[in-house]
Order: structure tokens, then C-alpha cells, then sequence
């Protein structure tokens, strides 16, 4: 069946191809380049789009609906350690207006378990902090109708892999084995938010953490297959998802490739794609090819949690037991603002009117959308809640933000 089903994307795509005009689409270009689709259809990234349907629906308070799917063995959506996995709706005031937020939660791979195992601890109703206090006027989101995804697939969203593990132990007791499936979570999440809401006219998908590189990375193209380009704006906002990486890091960077087998999922022409670059090259490929995408990066110069992640195998880290956070590093302050400038500058450099950062410094703070930060944050007298606002609306007040260095307080 994978042999077929292989053979029909390929057939699909090159029947497609005569009909398609080679459309590069630069920044300030209005016409998304048609061959970037048969390149997602021969990646295989959209393959699990409408195959899963929730086996139940059930209201949990506050107005949001719990959607559940059959785990199916493992062939289904599930969380790493064998649970069920679910996702939630929330009809707004405007349901023409929809945020599908990605949740955050760590990351595992081969000797490293820091991620969420289950749902559990992760499903709304919770606290009316940051983006889900719909009271505040300050809030831009308010008035939104919300489709929230928990993460508990330790890959980011992205993975495709099960991996049978002697040494994992999950919090369940269940033993042996790690469901990295997170692009069946993402597209079975993803689908109930099209059948919820069909009619959407401006769609923002947003990530913390982990959510973050889920957001920016398979999201957006899986959202164009299910609304094509009828939201007049598509915007993604990455709140501390942890795209730029540690290079020096090679066996935490092969682990990954080998754990989450996500790289199959880069369109051909994304020629910097790999597990072993930067993932930052993604973005640039999707704004590239779809010129109707803005986006938006949030990050603190000091994430303790971020640098933490990027520096597992480099010299001076230690990972203690039990596992918390946050733990030794090997990266310190500056040089992990370094990595993030350098490689999210370029971005900035070539669609300054569609890639925008708000990076403040002399803060070890991790995430803000979903935390009273995102009120309280500023770079420059610009308050993050404003600056989010203003890139919601495509104002020429969103402008790129990096505050100045400052280093962190010794404790």
C-alpha cells in the first residue's frame, strides 16, 4: 500500500506539472508559485489529511469541545507513550476568524525524554492568562475562534516514526516504545479545524516551544491544502520554537533525523532542508514560494529552556536525573543570541515586509503568548500584545524589533 500510494503522487504530480507555470514569488509579489504544491504532493507531507475522524466530542466547560481519536494501535493519532490523543475547538465571537495554537512541551529522542507524554495537564479550560484571556481588550485574539492542539508526540509536530526503546519508560508505565507521531496529530488537528470551521477569512497558526517548530514548520502548507488561498491572510507566529540549532551538536542531531524520520517531509527544491542544517530553511522556502504568508518570531537572547535544548552533547552539559528544567548548558547568553540573530537576520533580510522578530535580551524567560508576558514584554517601548496586534493587521507599525544586549542578572 505505501508503494501505491507513492505511485499516485507521482502520477498526480506529473499531470499536474504541464499545466503549471514556473512562478518564483518574491517578496512583494502577489502570485504563489504553483509548483511549490506538486512539490508538498511528492513529499508526502499532506498524506494524512482527512484520514483520521474524531471517535467522540464532548463539551469540557468554558465553551471549548475535547475531540478524540482512536489511537488505532499506533497507526492513529497518539500521544509517545500510547495514549489517546485529542484536540479542542472554541467558537469565538467571529468565526471567521480562526488561531490554531500548538501547544509546547519539551522534545525526545535517543537517551533524552523532556517531553509531554500525554495530553494530561495540557487541556483546557486553564488559567485566562496571555492570548486566552478573552475579556482583555488587549487581547488581539479575543474575539477569535480557537482550535488548540496539546503536544505529546516528542517530535515537534513533525515526526513520522515509531521507535522501539528499551531504555524509555513512560509516566504511564508503558515501556519499550516511543509514537513519535506528530505530523498524524498535526493533520488529524488540523482537519477538525476545517470541518469546524469552514469559512475562514483571517487564519493565524501559533506554537510555543515546540509548538513553535511545528508552527513553522509543516503548519502553513498543511493549512493551504485544507483553506487554499481563500483566508485573505495566512500568519504564523513562533512564540521560543527552537528552530535555530546547535551544528556542533551532531548526535543530538542525528538522533532526531533517525527518531522522527521528518525530513522526507521537505519539498526537493528546499535544497538547504536537512536535518543536519538549519531548520530556519523552511521558512525561507515557504515565503518564498507563498507570498500571501507573513510571519512573526518571539524570543528572549537568555531562554533558559532553549538553550538548554541546543546544547545537549556540547562540552559543559549535564543532564541530570530526574529530568527537569531547567538544567546546565554548554551554550551561555551571548552566544546563544548569536545563533538566533545569525540565523534568523537573513529571513529579515530578504522579506522585510513579511519576517519580523521581537527579541528582547537580559531575560532567561521561555514563551509568552500564553503567559501575562505576553502584556508585560517590550522592546523599545513597543509592548508584545501591541506589536502582535499590529502584525495581525499588517500595520506598518509591526516593525522588526531586537533590543539591545543586556546581560543577565548573576543570581
Amino acid at each position: 500500500m505505501p508503494a501505491i500510494r507513492l505511485i499516485t503522487r507521482i502520477l498526480v504530480a506529473l499531470l499536474l506539472i504541464p499545466l503549471l507555470p514556473a512562478v518564483a514569488a518574491a517578496d512583494g509579489e502577489s502570485r504563489p508559485n504553483p509548483w511549490a504544491r506538486v512539490e508538498l504532493i511528492m513529499s508526502g507531507v499532506n498524506k494524512y489529511l482527512g484520514k483520521y475522524t474524531p471517535v467522540s466530542s464532548e463539551e469540557v466547560g468554558d465553551g471549548w469541545i475535547k475531540h478524540s481519536f482512536d489511537p488505532a494501535g499506533g497507526e492513529g493519532p497518539i500521544c509517545i507513550d500510547g495514549s489517546t490523543y485529542s484536540v479542542f475547538t472554541r467558537k469565538g465571537r467571529d468565526s471567521k476568524k480562526l488561531l490554531v495554537m500548538l501547544q509546547g512541551g519539551g522534545a525526545c529522542w535517543q537517551g533524552l525524554y523532556r517531553c509531554s507524554q500525554s495530553t494530561a495537564g495540557q487541556e483546557p479550560p486553564g488559567p485566562r492568562e496571555g492570548i486566552w484571556d478573552f475579556d482583555n481588550k488587549d487581547n488581539p485574539f479575543a474575539h477569535y475562534s480557537i482550535v488548540y492542539m496539546p503536544y505529546c508526540d516528542g517530535s515537534v509536530f513533525s515526526g513520522d516514526n515509531t521507535v522501539v526503546d528499551p531504555g524509555f519508560v513512560a509516566e504511564n508505565g508503558a515501556a519499550g516504545v516511543r509514537h513519535h507521531r506528530g505530523l498524524r496529530n498535526l493533520s488529524a488537528g488540523l482537519d477538525v479545524a476545517k470541518a469546524t470551521f469552514k469559512k475562514v477569512k483571517k487564519l493565524t497558526v501559533a506554537g510555543s516551544s515546540a509548538g513553535g517548530v511545528g508552527a513553522t514548520a509543516f503548519a502553513p502548507s498543511l493549512l493551504r491544502f485544507l483553506y487554499g488561498n481563500k483566508p485573505k491572510e495566512l500568519t504564523v507566529f513562533n512564540d521560543a520554537g527552537p528552530i535555530a540549532i546547535s551544528l556542533d551538536s551532531q548526535d543530538a542531531v542525528a538522533a532526531r533525523d533517525r527518531d522522527w524520520q521528518f525530513a522526507q517531509f521537505y519539498p526537493a527544491s528546499c535544497t538547504d532542508c536537512s536535518a543536519y542544517g538549519q531548520q530556519t530553511a523552511i521558512i525561507h522556502w515557504r515565503l518564498k514560494n507563498d507570498p500571501k504568508i507573513r510571519e512573526a518570531f518571539y524570543e528572549t537572547d537568555g531562554d533558559v529552556t532553549n538553550i538548554g535544548f541546543a546544547s545537549v552533547n556540547l562540552p559543559g552539559f549535564f543532564d541530570p536525573l530526574p529530568p527537569i528544567i531547567p538544567f546546565p548548558t554548554g551554550l551561555s547568553q551571548s552566544m546563544y543570541r548569536d545563533l538566533v540573530l545569525d540565523n534568523h537576520a537573513p529571513i529579515v533580510e530578504a522579506y522585510p515586509k513579511r519576517y519580523k522578530r521581537f527579541i528582547v535580551s537580559g531575560d532567561d524567560s521561555h514563551t509568552a503568548l500564553q503567559t501575562p508576558l505576553f502584556y508585560s514584554q517590550e522592546v523599545n517601548g513597543i509592548p508584545l500584545n501591541k506589536w502582535t496586534k499590529d502584525f495581525i493587521a499588517d500595520k506598518k507599525s509591526w516593525i522588526d524589533l531586537v533590543e539591545d544586549f543586556k546581560a543577565l542578572p548573576e543570581s
